[in-house]
């Protein structure tokens, strides 16, 4: 049963986020889930079956699963990947309807009322915002925004603090936020020029390098002054700014993700020298580098 609710109600419950990295090859048993779920693929790709249709994911690309749709996945180790999947509700549910994801999509935990339970489960009220539209498939998502938004909503998730489904449910309304304001901005963006798609897949791939407008303006046959107005009307922002988000966040997986000096990170990450990417990371943060890893590894 689905109930239609406005997204100014959205009052999540978050029940499961886990932090998922398969080492081997397999197909998944068809399943369908009891609440809904947010797949977002941190690296790597993988096979999703989803009522009826195939469809590839790859990184960066968020799947929305609703309840009571059959899917299963099929995983390729050499495709190494990596995803942080949520379970939630949209809104609060009464405690009839309450269950655990180690019960019944792990089974790692059976209860011994387990099937009266299931059987309650199928027809649980599945409230969801009817002026908030997600197709099953969202691509094209700015992974410098959401990685380290799913990154946060699982490390509050799995923290000791007892605050963590406070600070899940904080995080998990920052995705949700960055949902709608990427859905409007696609919508007031131009198309984006070919050659503008290719110089963004060139910095994306190659951020530490010292990059120009002139130098990408010759790359591509443009003058520096055409080819940066190009850029802010496909990008929606100026080459700079594309530019320094590109280092900013490979700066942020590094600060979370290794034990690099913070001079180390600002090199590998493109910045001149440690004090000007301290600069640019508190500017962008509201933290210093050093605060900033200090504040991700305790949620």
């Amino acid at each position: 049963m689905v109930i239609n609710m406005k997204a100014a109600e959205i009052d999540p419950f978050i029940r499961y986020v886990n932090n998922y990295s398969p080492s081997y090859d397999y197909t998944e048993h068809e399943r369908i889930i009891y609440d809904y779920e947010f797949m977002f693929i941190m690296s790597g790709s993988v096979i999703m079956n989803y009522s009826g249709k195939r469809y590839e994911l790859k990184k960066g690309d968020l799947f929305y699963l609703s309840p009571n749709v059959k899917n299963n996945i099929i995983v390729t180790e050499k495709d190494r990947l990596r995803t942080h999947c949520i379970h939630f509700d949209w809104f609060a549910q009464d405690k009839t309807y309450d269950f655990t994801a180690e019960e019944f999509y792990m089974h790692s935990v059976l209860s011994a009322d387990h099937v009266e339970k299931e059987a309650i489960l199928k027809s649980r009220p599945v409230p969801s915002p009817e002026d908030l539209t997600l197709s099953p498939h969202i691509k094209e998502l700015e992974y410098a925004i959401f990685a380290p938004l799913f990154e946060k909503c699982y490390r509050a998730f799995v923290s000791a603090s007892p605050a963590s489904q406070l600070l899940a449910k904080a995080a998990f309304l920052e995705i949700i936020s960055a949902l709608i304001c990427s859905a409007n901005e696609k919508q007031k963006r131009e198309p984006m020029h070919p050659a503008i798609a290719r110089a963004v897949e060139f910095i994306k791939e190659n951020y530490a390098l010292n990059i120009s407008e002139s130098s990408l303006a010759e790359k591509y046959g443009f003058s520096p002054r055409y080819f940066g107005k190009i850029f802010r009307q496909s990008a929606g922002k100026s080459l700079n700014e594309f530019i320094m988000e590109r280092r900013l966040f490979a700066a942020k997986e590094m600060l979370i993700g290794s034990d690099m000096t913070i001079a180390h990170i600002a090199e590998q990450a493109g910045f001149c020298d440690a004090f000007y990417f301290s600069k640019c990371f508190k500017k962008k943060e509201g933290l210093s580098p050093s605060d900033y890893r200090a504040a991700m590894r305790y949620i």
